[in-house]
């Protein structure tokens, strides 16, 4: 692999998501017209997000730039790393690169989506691949989904090694190792830019190793041995999984899985051969459940984020859920929650406990592993790797500022170890790294379809959610005269005795408002004036703000 700097060709990295935030993880590396890809994943809405379904980091970039894209390549199966491929495929058509694994889970995430005609390329460790004019190397690291890698690019301007998200285990449950001599070797040769996750590096120390969990999973188990069990955990996190059915087999409980996502998954581990022979025969359906024994029963679910569309979610609050939970129960939560989840986490903690289930979380007992790296782990690969150039990637904005100031101690860092924003541009040139022109980074919201709503709809559903809405509907004649009383409607405002008297006040703000206004202005003025003056007078009556719907009929 070539990382000799070349003396003409500028190489530029832009963002298109993933910096300031946990999800939506997408970069594009260019040279001239000839790009790459790296990652395109979603982000799960955020509580101040009510109707979105995901956010899509902005590709649009890449359907109107000018570029010559000639392949994905994808560092793991993740959601927040192949998600939005469907979206992204659909409109740009190109090949993607990844492990066995990972092809796997992006193969049935397209199928899923309805994306036919993409191109496939398993690559093994190690391995090398030319994808357009960029020599890319897929070297193997450790994480919470088998297969992950990290994607070392060797362009004009040096070697850019991308890490994908990882932890260094040393006793990984599948034994494929880290590729750390790989990554010693590459940084002896010079790396010129490094881009690594930050998501843990804020936390001292090391991870705990994956196979770690399985041990306390099998104290766990035994400690509630005349218990129903139930975990929950990512439908993608198959070392989990195959962890989880151990305690199982040990302890002779029988197995059910609940959730689509997780049957799916479980069964595209077996295809791959990830699981030992046999080790998911006798599965029972979730209609058995309550005619057995509970110490005899381990349901695997869906749900360890609080999301309502989950099996766990459905179980803790459903009127119909398939079984009832009760103080025979121990939910197990086997995952770390993601920022900003806390509270639907919670809740259905609060639920489970209303309905007298035991639950055990993190917090509690080390019953979940990160698959992201801490700080000793993130030191020693910049110093193995020694990168001229260095930028955080895959975190809030905290993780990125801790991840660069680790950087800077490490006093490997031959030059800027800089932190940058979505749609924010580099350029690695002869002379050294520099700022492009930064673009849109915006969210892509996707509500159904994407682009059908933006952050001026979402302020509007936040104002319904928050005080409400106020329609004023007024019939004007020619001369913009007012035909009649206008007709106030409130929906979610106010709804006491005050109301009615509010209701005839701001019918004469409006009456007022029509008559002080200039007949030759149009309607569109017209309907900023009385959002103006209404939304004033409800704030001084009220103290609060429903969003104001001015409705002109002209006759």
């Amino acid at each position: 692999m070539s990382n000799v700097v070349g003396a003409e060709e500028t190489v530029s990295v832009r963002f298109l998501g993933g910096l300031g935030e946990i999800g939506r993880n997408s970069l594009v590396i260019s040279q001239g017209r000839d790009a790459v890809v790296i990652d395109c994943g979603v982000m799960f809405p955020k509580a101040d997000m009510p109707g979105v379904d995901v956010v899509l980091p902005d590709y649009r970039y890449l359907v109107e730039a000018d570029l010559d894209l000639h392949g994905v390549l994808v560092t793991h199966g993740h959601e927040d790393h192949i998600g939005a491929l469907p979206h992204l495929l659909r409109e740009v058509p190109m090949p993607i690169y990844g492990s066995a694994v990972t092809m796997a889970f992006a193969r049935s995430r397209l199928e899923q989506s309805g994306v036919s005609g993409i191109r496939y390329r398993e690559i093994a460790d190690y391995e090398s691949v030319n994808v357009g004019p960029f020599q890319v190397e897929f070297i193997p690291v450790t994480h919470s989904i088998p297969g992950a890698t990290a994607v070392a690019v060797s362009t004009a301007q040096g070697l850019i090694l991308h890490t994908g998200d990882f932890k260094i285990d040393r006793t990984p449950v599948d034994a494929r190792a880290f590729g750390l001599d790989r990554m010693a070797t590459l940084g002896a040769n010079g790396v010129r830019l490094l881009l690594s996750d930050s998501t843990n590096a804020d936390e001292p120390g090391s991870s705990n190793s994956e196979s770690s969990v399985g041990g306390v999973l099998t104290e766990v188990f035994a400690e509630n041995r005349d218990r129903r069990l139930t975990v929950v955990c990512f439908a993608s996190h198959l070392h989990r999984i195959q962890q989880i059915i151990a305690a199982c087999q040990a302890s002779g409980r029988r197995i059910c899985l609940v959730g689509r996502s997780l049957q799916r998954n479980t069964k595209l581990g077996q295809q791959l051969g990830l699981f030992p022979d046999g080790a998911l025969s006798g599965l029972i359906d979730v209609e058995e459940i309550d005619e057995l024994d509970p110490a005899s029963v381990c349901i695997i679910a869906t749900g360890s984020q609080g999301e309502h569309s989950s099996a766990l979610h459905r179980l803790a609050f459903a009127k119909d859920p398939w079984f009832t939970m009760g103080d025979r129960d121990t939910v197990i939560f086997s995952s770390d929650t993601i920022p900003g989840n806390e509270s639907a986490v919670y809740r259905v903690i609060n639920q489970l406990a209303r309905l007298g289930v035991r639950a055990i979380y993190p917090s509690v007992r080390r019953v979940h592993s990160s698959g992201h790296a801490r700080r000793d782990e993130l030191s020693l690969l910049i110093t193995l790797v020694r990168p001229q150039f260095f930028i955080p990637v895959h975190g809030e904005y905290r993780h990125l500022a801790a991840h660069q100031q680790l950087a800077i101690e490490t006093g490997v860092v031959s030059g800027a170890a800089r932190i940058c924003n979505d749609g924010d541009e580099v350029l690695l040139t002869s002379s050294g790294m520099a700022a492009g022109v930064s673009r849109s980074g915006d969210y892509l919201y996707v509500d159904g379809k994407v682009g059908d709503i933006n952050a001026s709809v979402l302020r509007d559903r936040r104002s319904l959610s928050a005080d409400g809405i106020v329609v004023a509907a007024l019939t004007m004649a020619k001369g913009r005269q007012l035909v009649g009383e206008p007709e106030i409607f409130s929906f979610g405002w106010v709804h006491d005795e005050r109301e009615e008297g509010l209701l005839l006040a701001i019918r004469d703000v409006v009456s007022a408002t029509v008559m002080s206004l200039n007949p030759d202005q149009g309607v569109s003025h017209l309907k900023d004036q009385l959002k103006r003056r209404v939304g004033k007078y409800i704030r001084e009556q009220t103290k609060r703000r429903p969003l104001i719907v001015p409705l002109v009929i002209e006759v």
